[in-house]
């Protein structure tokens, strides 16, 4: 069959903007009975009919690419050999070219080392042992294709700026408490009480989510440094009728940020956040101080400092007072320290660690703890569980502190409706060190379903009951115990992901972990995936394609590395850090993803005992509904983590007294521009929604607040209307009730708040 012609025609994809071919490959090609739909499969189509349109694509090593997909399809398996291969298949497109050219030169010459066949020893000498990482460029770049399409949009760039004094950015004028006047149409924000330094401000510049699924342009956007800073920006809000949100790296995918024409205040700077650094880095922060108290700062902002306290609160400051509980250490952290930052220190200091947390390290604190954001162990509740104290500036300008735990239950998790948040105390546990032993058993023993028939037939293996068993024992014990306890599946792959593991409290034998030359495997594996991602002839791939490629890269990069009969019965323990096991990856941050996930009740048993039925079917009615369709809008990867409940007020896990699944899909930009990802969801959420506990009832399934949750009905009900009327009907007026209660103490009612910090999501979630 002849190649098709040059002249395809092609299409722009509403995710990204970026010109994309048309799918040719899904005409000229039968769709595959579901029995074959299996990642060997369709390597084996690949291998046979990617040269139906090689010849589009000339840039494309194809010879090389089939070769490296044989060898993996044949269980000829090692990560370093294919990640170099693949490096060669794409080097020659100029996706790949332009990434290159914006690496420092010392990337690039280590870059070089690898392709050319340097291992850690070649790669790791002229770095002196370590490798210092650059900001993603593949990233940077597709970033640029953004700003063009947002100026398309928009009628004009990233906005306006000014550049001040005494190193930073503004103009020095009259204090914005005296008269508010404008200079060049930006205002003057003091950030010291002598009025000799201003905020940085941008006028009109477009803002849009890490997952491009929100956008919009506020009026200005502000940076600011210091906490006199943002009582004086709090005040010129108010005295302007605007409302003031936050936002750090922007990975939530629902509407919780800023809006049109409102006050937008970015805890990093604009450069970092719309880069997207890679979070491998291992460069110094710059102006980073040690303290006495053994905490951290960034030299000249006041919301990167990580101080260790012996209390908070007390009369003087008008709050009860906290003290840790034995054993344990508060610590007091800006809500601008990004989980890197605080990762080094606490490996650094090897004293203190955050009991539980999210993988992602480009996050900041506040980030993770707006949304409510968890990590896994059933034994765990959520991050914001672990909050001892916040320190907030309220609608009125003036800073604040709680410390009620009766408060606590809605300050510690409110979304940003509460006030602006400067600093946040956690409780902190004795550092420990995981032991860590993932495997990659069949999909049918990873989580055995409730009946053989569930597997779809592509994945069917033949097991005893007696291994079916074994299986379901191994997992329960699993679920129930282990202090983390996590699941992944590939589309299509016949083998899960299992990162179970408990910690100890001996430092003895334990590594860095990821060492220098796995991250930085690490980075060239999220800065590879967004280059193939992004590439012409990836996007030309039928979906089935696309997932088979990325679930093979995904599985070959994840330990054990070495296959043994592609069942994984070998395993191996790592010994590390807790801090560097809950960040066990590291460059995942490189390649744009959608995401949605739910909060599934585990019920209790008439044992006694959690009921896990409900998890195994939340887990293989995904598996099924990935059969449905042979393009599969999840083409990346469904993950699964036990945690606790928690005693957040509007926290997902609320009143969950047996555990909770969180269970996610993610897919990548590619099947949103297909207008294939929504649907998908809809789905996913139909089923999801209708498990009920052993008496029948409902159970209360609720999503996380940061995914994308709200494009979807829910039960029959637009989703922010069953949110509102059922799953958080009486949370949300306890919510209230609680902040009510707060601002009788310090002199607002909701309605003040509302109007300073509220946006249209939660005028209809929590004040209409």
């Amino acid at each position: 069959m002849a190649a098709p012609s040059s002249t395809a025609p092609s299409t722009v994809t509403k995710a990204t903007g970026a010109t994309k071919p048309a799918r040719t490959l899904d005409t000229l090609l039968p769709v595959p009975p579901k029995e074959n739909l299996t990642t060997n499969f369709v390597l084996e189509e690949i291998i046979a009919q990617i040269d139906l349109i090689g010849d589009e694509f000339p840039a494309i090593n194809i010879p090389l690419l089939k070769s490296h997909l044989w060898d993996i399809k044949n269980r000829n398996v090692n990560p370093e050999l294919h990640l170099r291969g693949f490096l060669k298949v794409f080097e020659k497109t100029q996706v790949y070219k332009d990434a290159y050219a914006e690496l420092d030169q010392d990337t690039k010459q280590s870059l070089d080392i690898f392709v050319k066949g340097g291992g850690e020893k070649e790669v790791l000498a002229r770095r002196g042992g370590a490798f210092v990482l650059p900001p993603s460029p593949a990233v940077t770049s597709h970033f640029k294709e953004l700003e063009r399409r947002v100026e398309g949009l928009f009628g004009h760039g990233e906005g306006e700026g000014v550049n001040g004094t005494n190193g930073t950015n503004g103009v020095v004028a009259n204090g914005v408490v005296k008269k508010v006047e404008d200079v060049e149409g930006l205002p003057r924000i003091f950030e010291d009480e002598a009025e000799t330094r201003t905020m940085e401000v941008h006028a009109r510049t477009p803002f849009h989510n890490w997952g491009l699924s929100v956008e919009n342009t506020p009026l200005y956007t502000f940076i600011p440094r210091t906490i006199h800073g943002l009582t004086n920006l709090v005040k010129y809000a108010s005295a302007n009728g605007f409302r003031v949100r936050c936002a750090g790296y922007r990975h939530s995918w629902s509407t919780i940020f800023s809006a049109d024409k409102q006050i937008l205040i970015s805890l990093l700077n604009l450069e970092e956040v719309t880069k997207i650094p890679d979070p491998m880095s291992i460069e110094p922060e710059k102006g980073l101080v040690s303290t006495m108290d053994g905490g951290e700062k960034i030299e000249g902002n006041e919301f990167m400092t990580i101080e260790l306290v012996e209390q908070v609160g007390g009369e003087a400051l008008g709050d009860g007072e906290v003290k840790a509980t034995q054993g344990k250490q508060l610590c007091r952290v800006g809500v601008s320290v990004t989980n890197e930052m605080f990762r080094r220190w606490a490996v650094k200091g090897n004293k203190w660690s955050l009991p539980v947390d999210v993988i992602l390290v480009e996050v900041t604190i506040g980030g993770v703890n707006g949304p409510i954001c968890h990590g896994a162990g059933r034994q765990n509740k959520t991050v914001n569980d672990y909050v001892r104290a916040v320190e907030y500036i309220d609608c009125n300008g003036i800073p604040r502190l709680i410390t009620s735990p009766a408060h606590l239950r809605a300050a510690a998790g409110h979304f940003g409706l509460l006030g602006i948040i400067t600093h946040i105390t956690f409780e902190l546990d004795p550092m420990s060190y995981a032991l860590l032993s993932p495997v990659k058993p069949d999909i049918g023993l990873a989580i055995p379903p409730l009946a053989r028939t569930d597997i779809p037939i592509a994945l069917r293996k033949t097991w005893t009951d007696a291994q079916y068993a074994a299986a379901l024992k191994d997992f329960e014990n699993r679920a129930t115990n282990d202090y983390y306890a996590e699941w992944f599946w590939f589309t299509r792959s016949q083998q899960a992901w299992v990162n179970t593991w408990n910690p100890v409290p001996e430092e003895s034998g334990s590594v860095e972990y990821p060492s220098p030359f796995l991250t930085f495997m690490q980075w060239i594996e999220g800065w590879l995936g967004q280059i193939i991602t992004s590439n012409p002839i990836f996007q030309a791939f039928p979906g089935r394609w696309q997932a088979a490629i990325l679930s093979t890269f995904g599985m070959v990069n994840l330990p054990p590395f070495e296959f043994s009969e592609f069942s994984q019965n070998k395993t191996e323990v790592i010994k590390c850090t807790l801090p560097n096991a809950l960040h066990f990856r590291r460059g995942i941050q490189n390649m744009r993803v959608r995401d949605l996930e739910f909060q599934i009740p585990i019920p209790g048993g008439k044992d006694g005992k959690p009921d896990f039925d409900v998890v195994r079917r939340a887990w293989w009615d995904i598996i099924k509904l990935c059969y449905e369709d042979d393009d599969c809008p999840m083409r990346l990867t469904m993950e699964m983590r036990i945690m606790g409940d928690s005693n957040l007020i509007m926290a997902p896990q609320s009143g969950n007294r047996w555990g909770t699944a969180s269970i996610e899909v993610l897919s990548i930009m590619d099947a949103v521009g297909d207008d294939e990802w929504v649907p998908f969801l809809q789905q996913v959420a139909d089923l999801w929604l209708s498990y009920r506990d052993q008496e029948g009832a409902l159970l209360n399934v609720r999503p996380h607040w940061a995914k994308e949750w709200e494009s979807i009905n829910m039960r029959g009900l637009p989703a922010r209307q069953y949110l509102k009327e059922q799953a958080y009907k009486d949370a949300i007026p306890e919510f209230k009730s609680v902040l009510a209660d707060i601002g009788k103490g310090q002199g607002w009612e909701l309605k003040d708040i509302q109007a300073r910090f509220s946006n249209e999501l939660w005028d209809y979630m929590i004040y209409s």
